[in-house]
């Protein structure tokens, strides 16, 4: 197994180095698209060896301490190879915040086209989306932004305070996994993605802050540190707010006084922000009521709506609102009847549902979205979402010309969305969903009917 699993890294590390030589991924998409899907090839191929040889019973490792150690180093180097390649035009937004923020001035309260703050534009301002929007992120995201500003005004700044993180998440995993009885050398599901080298080393997301407190609030719960667990989880929700779904989860039933632990860390970090008042939720708002781009059940909703963003969203927020119920009350039927490990999977299981839930039903799933689920597949070898890391590629064509053209929308140009695009990238995901799904109920059937033999 050694040499398969170093044979698949070098690969990887090639093309890693191939992509961070590109320059912007988004000037040459059909060039940037081969090389990331001949690296999910490797990376599935790693998966898969790692996956066969694990000792998923709980009853021992079956892979030597010398490959975890290569999974490692492999990932470290993935990420240094990636980090100097250009980034998100993301990037731009957080480099502006960060330096407002350092002068004194609320992101939520002043837009970057404000003439007030026209004194402070320098060579990134022109490369900010949305410019007349204020901010859209949570007071910690925020004061990232601000300390890594404080550092070095420059992309490479930015994104090594992510990167950070990202690093961080891989030895939370490992911990997590030994505590789970899970082969530690599952962290490559994670430490190896090429969905996740991209978006945090290459292009720069600030998701990585939000993954690592999700999976550090779990492993904490697991741990019985449930104040801790609150805190984190609180940490995880300021970074970005989906985050929010998983909080009931980890509020034991018999302690509902934690919730005043999430609440004074809420406050706490928003008590530097709070004089914007309107301005703290009404970019997020903007977005969550005006835009939809690359989803798929919300799509078809939307579609049966005749057009109507208002009207689709409030169904599938409702569809969200059920399900999530219903999860929550099967989390407690099970959590009421179960102790011991079987109890720490039934939390780490229903947080995995959730957010699965929720990127299935979401009206927006850029690339970066889908590393919300992808530490989850360290401990569940879903098919289904392995693959949707994959075939994401397609999203990209979508901001390529000779499939798509700018549009006007919101006063903005934007690159209009190509739906049968979405067939490539969705249809393997929902067949192996489905195909799960129904394999699991039969051979659960068969289990409690079995046929008498004579």
């Amino acid at each position: 197994m050694l040499i398969p699993i170093v044979i698949a890294g070098l690969v990887i590390e090639v093309l890693c180095i191939r992509i961070a030589s590109l320059g912007d991924i988004m000037q040459h998409i059909p060039r940037f698209s081969l090389m990331y899907s001949t690296a999910f090839v490797a990376y599935l191929f790693a998966a898969f060896l790692v996956s066969k040889n694990a000792d998923l019973s709980g009853k021992g490792s079956n892979i030597s301490s010398k490959i975890i150690w290569i999974i490692l180093v492999f990932s470290l180097v993935f990420r240094l190879t990636l980090l100097p390649a250009t980034p998100s035009n993301d990037i731009f937004r957080y480099l502006w915040e960060g330096k407002i923020q350092l002068h004194g001035i609320n992101p939520y309260s002043q837009p970057p086209v404000s003439l007030n703050l026209e004194h402070l534009r320098d060579n990134y301002f022109s490369g900010i989306n949305h410019k007349h929007l204020t901010t859209i992120y949570p007071p910690l995201t925020l004061m990232v932004f601000a300390i890594a500003d404080f550092i070095s005004h420059s992309f490479v700044s930015i994104k090594s305070a992510f990167l950070f993180f990202d690093i961080l998440s891989i030895f939370v995993l490992i911990k997590y996994l030994k505590v789970m009885r899970k082969e530690p050398a599952n962290v490559l599901i994670y430490a190896w993605s090429p969905l996740v080298l991209i978006s945090f080393a290459a292009r720069g997301h600030c998701d990585s802050l939000q993954i690592f407190f999700v999976m550090l609030a779990l492993y904490l719960y697991s741990t019985r540190k449930y104040a801790n667990a609150v805190v984190s989880i609180s940490l995880a929700m300021m970074s970005k707010f989906v985050s929010i779904i998983i909080v009931p989860f980890l509020i034991p039933r018999e302690k509902p006084g934690y919730l005043a632990i999430l609440s004074l860390v809420i406050i706490l970090l928003y008590l530097p922000y709070c004089r914007a008042v309107k301005g703290l939720f009404s970019t997020l708002f903007y977005f969550g009521t005006q835009y939809h781009y690359n989803d798929s059940i919300h799509f078809l909703i939307f579609s049966l709506s005749l057009g109507s963003p208002f009207i689709s969203k409030i169904i599938t927020s409702s569809i969200f609102g059920v399900v999530f119920l219903y999860l929550y009350k099967k989390y407690l039927d099970e959590a009421y009847f179960n102790t011991g490990l079987l109890w720490e999977d039934t939390i780490l299981r229903f947080a995995f549902l959730t957010v699965g839930t929720l990127l299935v039903l979401a009206p927006t799933v850029h690339p970066w979205y889908l590393t919300w689920i992808v530490p989850f597949l360290c401990f569940y070898h879903n098919r289904a979402w392995l693959v949707l890391t994959g075939t994401v590629i397609f999203y990209y064509f979508m901001n390529y010309p000779l499939f798509s053209k700018l549009i006007e929308y919101n006063n903005e140009l934007v690159w209009e969305e190509v739906h049968w695009l979405k067939l490539p990238e969705y249809l393997p995901f929902y067949f192996l969903l489905l195909y799960g799904f129904l394999r699991k109920h039969l051979l659960t059937h068969e289990r409690n009917h079995p046929v008498l033999q004579n």
